[in-house]
């Protein structure tokens, strides 16, 4: 876990500082972004960070300070902002309920900082209190997305979440999503996990079943705890693997993870046994992102049997296992067999996500051969016909791909216990038609989110 925004600094934590980082650190969270709201806190959050490998700092004015903010101040927070560990400017943003400095100085200071950022190309921190429409507004016409950031301790509706996540930024949670009274709730339930950061902001908020007490980085679990209910079926290991690299890529503290043959999401585990395709989706999260659900499925090189193998540990903890990587699984039908024989062999329920085109790939009809190994299979289809199919899925095979797959339908709901066939909720695809030809297809029919995968 990753605590996004802390204030260790503060004289709640003269007398045990060290014992509650000592806490966390055996508790779970691998790192602490420690975040300045003035000079004096941002100078302190640097002294955390080089005291402690875990710590890393932020540094900027808190819209209450925005009145202290000089010219001399911004440029010895810019010198700050050189410090190796240093991974953001913040936190700085604005606050129109307190309002313990002017509104004017408020939105120059915030102007000011953003213009900093982007200049040292770091993201931002951003504090917003009852005045979320302003706050936007000011991210979008400075082109703050230029360098992204994360909304804080997010209070805002599910518009004002939609907004920063189309110019790229996270939003932060943090103990309020444990209030019951709390609308934050809702929202969060409809921000998607990939633009979730988890925070607690101690010594503040601390979190049901702790609340009124001083809240400390070790409490974060219980954020993480109350989004796994938000997003079930995904587990805490999910969300914690995903918020966590988030929150890596967003503030760059670690190295890119290594591929992964086997990963799992859910109650299931996923085979990435090739990064080969037959087809080239205009849609596909291969053109943007080498991550899925925090995986990274990027493969240097096409896994052997024996490296597959070597992979499945602890079987009996999954529902299934399933092919599916950033390739068509398919492509390497003897090595998808031999693996499937030795899954079976271990009285594995196995699912194969696949575009369907096996059959096309191999000049022959190989769903026999699947018979006795796949107990279900997972077709996408995508679209409702054939331009469109052409148009999105560009299939090395050309414009008779998507009847071709059609045919490999009828075929796997012929000889195969259990076939699925699936589409993209996306913009121009007919829903309705495609119910109509799963069902004339006598198949399953599952909906996909365009955009959301895994």
């Amino acid at each position: 876990m990753i605590d996004t925004h802390a204030h260790l600094d503060l004289k709640n934590f003269d007398k045990d500082r060290r014992k509650v980082i000592e806490s966390a650190l055996s508790n779970g969270v691998k790192k602490i972004i420690n975040v300045g709201f003035d000079l004096k806190s941002s100078q302190k959050s640097i002294q955390l960070s080089e005291e402690f490998d875990q710590i890393y700092a932020a540094v900027g004015f808190h819209p209450h300070d925005a009145k202290d903010m000089s010219a001399q101040s911004l440029e010895k927070i810019e010198e700050l902002a050189g410090h190796p560990k240093v991974v953001a400017i913040g936190e700085i943003g604005l606050d129109f309920n307190r309002n313990l400095s002017s509104r004017e100085d408020q939105i120059k200071a915030f102007r000011e900082q953003i213009a900093l950022a982007k200049n040292l190309n770091l993201p931002i921190v951003v504090h917003s209190r009852e005045a979320h429409d302003q706050t936007l507004e000011i991210l979008k016409h400075t082109n703050a997305s230029q360098v992204g950031g994360v909304l804080h301790s997010f209070t805002g509706t599910a518009e004002h979440a939609k907004m920063a996540q189309d110019m790229g930024f996270y939003v932060g949670f943090n103990g309020m999503l444990t209030y019951k009274e709390s609308k934050t709730v809702q929202v969060a339930r409809g921000v998607p996990i990939d633009s979730i950061l988890i925070e607690t902001d101690c010594p503040y908020l601390s979190p049901v079943p702790h609340r009124g007490e001083r809240n400390q980085p070790a409490y974060v679990r219980y954020v993480l705890e109350e989004l796994t209910d938000l997003f079930s079926p995904l587990t805490f290991e999910d969300l914690k693997r995903i918020t966590s690299l988030n929150a890596s890529q967003l503030f760059g503290l670690d190295r890119k993870s290594p591929p992964k043959i086997a990963y799992p999401i859910r109650n299931s585990l996923y085979l990435n046994i090739t990064n080969l395709c037959s087809n080239s989706c205009v849609f596909c999260v291969r053109n943007y992102t080498d991550y899925v659900k925090g995986h990274n499925l990027r493969l240097d090189h096409e896994p052997s049997y024996h490296e597959i193998v070597g992979s499945l540990n602890h079987l009996e903890k999954y529902e299934e296992v399933v092919f599916c990587g950033y390739g068509e699984p398919t492509m390497r039908l003897d090595l998808l067999k031999e693996v499937a024989t030795f899954l079976k062999g271990k009285n594995a329920k196995v699912r194969l996500n696949t575009n369907g085109q096996g059959n096309l790939i191999h000049k022959r009809n190989i769903v026999p051969e699947l018979v006795g190994l796949i107990d279900t299979i997972s077709i996408s289809l995508n679209v409702d016909d054939s331009k469109k199919y052409d148009q999105l899925c560009k299939s090395e095979f050309g414009k008779n791909a998507f009847e071709k797959v059609i045919d490999f339908t009828k075929e796997c709901k012929r000889l195969l216990p259990k076939t699925v066939l699936t589409f993209l909720d996306m913009p121009g695809v007919d829903l309705k038609r495609c119910e109509k030809i799963a069902k004339e297809l006598g198949v399953e029919l599952r909906i996909r989110h365009y955009n959301k995968v895994g």
